[in-house]
C-alpha cells in the first residue's frame, strides 16, 4: 500500500507540473515584448519527464528536465484542401448542348484557324521563293479578299528578281504592299509606279533564321485568332438564359478543350516547319 500511496502522490505532482506549465504558456503568450501578438495554440511546449524508477528503497519522486519553447507558426493549406474539392469537369451530351452551343461549328471555326496557318507554311514560308509563291496570296481590300494573282500580272524577270504589274489595279498597291509585308517570306518589295520589284533573297542561313522566326510570329498570330474564337464563343454561352450554371461552366470547359487541343497542334506544326527551314528536315 505505501508503494502505491506514494505513486500516486508522484503522479499528482506531475499533473500539477503539467497544468503549471499549460498556465505559464498562455502567460508567456501574453509578453508582446518577447512573442508579439501570438495565440497559445501557436506555442509548443517540449516537455520530457523522466520515468519512475523502482529500486529497493521504493519509487523516485519524478525530476522533470528542462523545458524548450518553441514558437511556431503555421500555413494555410493549398489548393483544393483550402477551398475543398477540385472542380471536376462534366461532358455534356449532344441533347444536352443543343441551343447552347453548336461544338460542331465549334470544331470548324477552330480547324479554319489551323489551316490557314498550314497553308501559309506550305505556300509562303519556303526556303526557296519562286513565282508560285505569290500566286494565291491572300490581299485584303475594302471590297473583300482577293488571291494576288487576280490583282496584277506576276512575271519572274531572273532567279534573283519579280515583278508584280499592277497596272489594272493600282488602287490596290498599298494593301499588297502590306500583304507581301506579313507574308513572313523574308522579301523586301520596291516601288515603281504602278510595278513592285521584289529582290528573292539567297538561301543563307540568315535567311534561314528569319524565315524560322517568321513562322513563330504567324504561330502566335493563329494562336491569338484561335483565342479571339474562343472568347466569342465563352462570351455567347454565358449570355444564354434557361441554363443552369453547371451546364454553362461545362459547356465553357468543353470549347476551351477544344483550343487548347488546336493550340498544341500548332505548337507541333510550328516546331516541325522551324526543323525543315533550318535544314532539319
Amino acid at each position: 500500500m505505501s508503494l502505491i500511496r506514494s505513486y500516486l502522490t508522484n503522479v499528482n505532482v506531475f499533473t500539477r507540473l503539467m497544468r503549471a506549465s499549460q498556465y505559464n504558456v498562455y502567460q508567456m503568450s501574453q509578453y508582446h515584448e518577447t512573442f508579439g501578438r501570438i495565440s497559445p495554440d501557436r506555442l509548443q511546449l517540449s516537455f520530457k519527464p523522466q520515468l519512475p524508477k523502482f529500486n529497493h528503497s521504493g519509487i523516485n519522486i519524478l525530476q522533470p528536465t528542462s523545458m524548450t519553447w518553441c514558437v511556431c507558426r503555421t500555413y494555410a493549406k493549398k489548393g483544393k484542401d483550402k477551398g475543398g474539392k477540385a472542380h471536376k469537369k462534366m461532358t455534356l451530351t449532344p441533347e444536352q448542348l443543343e441551343g447552347l452551343v453548336d461544338m460542331e461549328k465549334v470544331r470548324q471555326d477552330f480547324t479554319h484557324v489551323l489551316d490557314e496557318l498550314k497553308e501559309q507554311f506550305i505556300h509562303h514560308i519556303t526556303v526557296r521563293t519562286s513565282q508560285g509563291v505569290f500566286d494565291n496570296l491572300v490581299v485584303k481590300t475594302p471590297e473583300g479578299n482577293f488571291p494576288l494573282i487576280q490583282l496584277g500580272q506576276i512575271v519572274q524577270k531572273s532567279p534573283q528578281l519579280l515583278t508584280i504589274d499592277l497596272t489594272t489595279s493600282p488602287q490596290y498597291i498599298g494593301q499588297v504592299k502590306e500583304a507581301l509585308a506579313g507574308s513572313g517570306m523574308n522579301i523586301n518589295p520596291q516601288q515603281d509606279g504602278t510595278s513592285l520589284f521584289i529582290p528573292i533573297p539567297k538561301v543563307t542561313r540568315e535567311h534561314r533564321e528569319t524565315l524560322a522566326k517568321n513562322a513563330k510570329l504567324q504561330s502566335e498570330k493563329s494562336k491569338k485568332h484561335l483565342r479571339d474564337v474562343f472568347s466569342k464563343y465563352s462570351k455567347k454561352i454565358k449570355s444564354r438564359d434557361g441554363f443552369s450554371a453547371d451546364d454553362l461552366s461545362a459547356a465553357e470547359d468543353m470549347v476551351k478543350d477544344l483550343m487548347h487541343e488546336v493550340l498544341n497542334q500548332i505548337d507541333e506544326m510550328t516546331i516541325a516547319k522551324q526543323e525543315e527551314l533550318m535544314g532539319g528536315k
